[in-house]
């Protein structure tokens, strides 16, 4: 079963977690990060938490891990690499698409297939290639915060 929650920064413009009316506080949005490769997740997941501090970044290197983490909910965008063993991004993307159409979904892949980048369009992630340099991460950082930011 899916569990979810809004998501919508506030008016300093952090990006935090929406509550019930009866609550006062906001909870941190909560980025997932899936990559097979421990160090580019833990890196990406660095440079995630310059966005804000309080951003709360969960790194997964098993798609079926980062599915079950989804599925418990509180998850605000999902970031994915594209090829990984036992569930590749697209079909991470399809299963997080059953669960919740509206969740922003980013594809952070060194894989350059226009098919692959035309697929994840077609189902409302974003596709962005890694490159070889700090670069593809500045631009996952850009990505991430219009995401969080139009989520809301």
């Amino acid at each position: 079963m899916c569990a979810s929650r809004q998501r919508n920064p506030d008016i300093a413009g952090t990006f935090t977690r929406g509550v019930t009316e009866t609550e006062t506080e906001t909870e941190p949005a909560t980025v997932l990060v899936v990559d097979d490769e421990p160090q580019l997740a833990s890196l990406a997941g660095a440079y995630l938490k310059r966005l804000e501090a309080d951003l709360t970044v969960v790194t997964k290197t098993d798609p079926r891990d980062a599915l079950a983490r989804f599925e418990a909910g509180g998850v605000d965008c999902v970031v994915s690499d594209y090829e990984m063993p036992a569930m590749d991004g697209l079909e991470l993307l399809g299963t997080v698409r059953e669960c919740n159409a509206a969740v922003p979904f980013v594809l952070f892949t060194a894989n350059d297939d226009e098919a692959v980048a035309r697929c994840a369009r077609e189902r409302g992630a974003a596709y962005l290639r890694k490159g070889g340099s700090a670069g593809g991460f500045d631009r996952l950082v850009e990505r991430v915060a219009d995401a969080l930011g139009d989520a809301g």
